[in-house]
């Protein structure tokens, strides 16, 4: 099969690689779309030793193939949204599994490398596929995934109904976020963009405002905003440094929530006085999992087919497969004003 393989820095090669051999346990899906994901972009300026195996986690596609015994509500020929790193991959007999949390699953941690979605096809568990209804096309199924992240923010950092809420950044996940945060109930949702791009659909996606990342203001603003105290509920979607939890402790109310969804690939330096002595909750919520009884994915779907999350706004661009090098070139542009590139088939 065709393959968008990682060879150098900054480098993809679409290739001929061995397509996925079917076996016992795992679903075959035809990849139908696949979202660049910032997790994609990291590596994809940093490392310089060619990729074994595509990447991608965004995916859509059709259900080619289940394996025998499968009772599940995906059906051959379906189009599903796939959760390629937590349900697809997991064990899901392990007490964590039973308990909701795939994404902590031994096996899914010692299980040998999977290949991703920027490929033509790709195999998983059949526990990772959620059935798309009818009027969902494979873009709005390939932005399950990182809603779902979003969504996953909001409940397992227990948003209260009504509460006034501030994201900062305003990339992908800044964005799911918001919409996540809007269709579950806040009542006001403050986001923090960086680029003018991303601050003008954070207007347009609902935003009760949107604040320069200005360090010089920024905190006035948002306390301004809520109430003078700070915001109920914050989410932290950018990562990297330490600045935005500092930013994060100063904009939380006291005995406020933070979530923490940006990653933190490098050990930062942080002051822990700041939240103590305002008692916050801070947690770090992760992917996706199930929460009173329901996966984070089943969720993102509802939401996308009632119309509560426009997601298909979050979109700019689209490439065929075989144009990979372009679509990962524009992606890692600022520049380009790019929110979501997806690679399509």
């Amino acid at each position: 099969m065709r393959a968008a393989i990682q060879t150098g820095i900054r480098t993809v090669e679409v290739q001929d690689v061995p397509a996925p051999e079917a076996d016992a346990e795992t679903a075959l899906v035809r990849v139908r779309a696949t979202g660049i994901c910032g997790s994609d972009l990291h590596p994809y300026h940093e490392r310089a030793e060619p990729q074994a195996l595509p990447a991608g986690h965004e995916v859509a596609g059709e259900v080619v193939r289940l394996p025998a015994g499968y009772a599940g509500p995906a059906r051959v020929g379906d189009l599903v949204a796939v959760d390629t790193i937590c349900n697809g991959a997991a064990c899901g007999t392990c007490d964590l599994c039973q308990a909701g949390q795939p994404f902590h699953c031994p096996t899914r941690h010692s299980g040998p490398p999977r290949a991703g979605g920027f490929a033509e096809l790709i195999k998983r568990k059949p526990a990772g596929l959620f059935p798309l209804p009818s009027g969902l096309t494979a873009e709005h199924g390939a932005l399950v995934e990182p809603l779902a992240v979003g969504v996953h923010a909001v409940r397992w950092g227990r948003m209260p109904a009504g509460a006034s809420v501030v994201v900062i950044g305003a990339g992908t996940i800044g964005l799911t976020t918001l919409i996540a945060a809007r269709a579950l109930g806040a009542g006001s949702v403050h986001i923090v963009a960086r680029h003018a791009h991303q601050a003008a659909l954070a207007e347009a996606l609902g935003a009760t405002s949107v604040q320069p990342d200005d360090p010089a203001t920024v905190i006035d603003r948002v306390r301004a905003l809520t109430g003078g105290r700070g915001a109920d509920f914050v989410v932290e979607t950018v990562g990297g440094h330490g600045d935005t939890m500092s930013l994060a402790w100063e904009i939380t109310r006291p005995r406020g929530t933070v979530a923490v969804s940006g990653l933190f690939p490098q050990p930062v330096s942080l002051d822990l006085m700041r939240p103590l002595v305002r008692e916050l909750w801070v947690t770090f919520p992760i992917c996706y999992g199930y929460i009173d009884g329901r996966h984070d994915f089943e969720v993102a779907i509802e939401l996308i087919a009632s119309g509560k999350a426009p997601v298909e706004r979050l979109m700019t661009a689209r490439f065929p497969l075989e144009e990979a090098p372009a679509a990962f070139r524009m992606a890692a542009d600022k520049s380009t004003a790019c929110v979501k590139v997806h690679l399509t088939q």
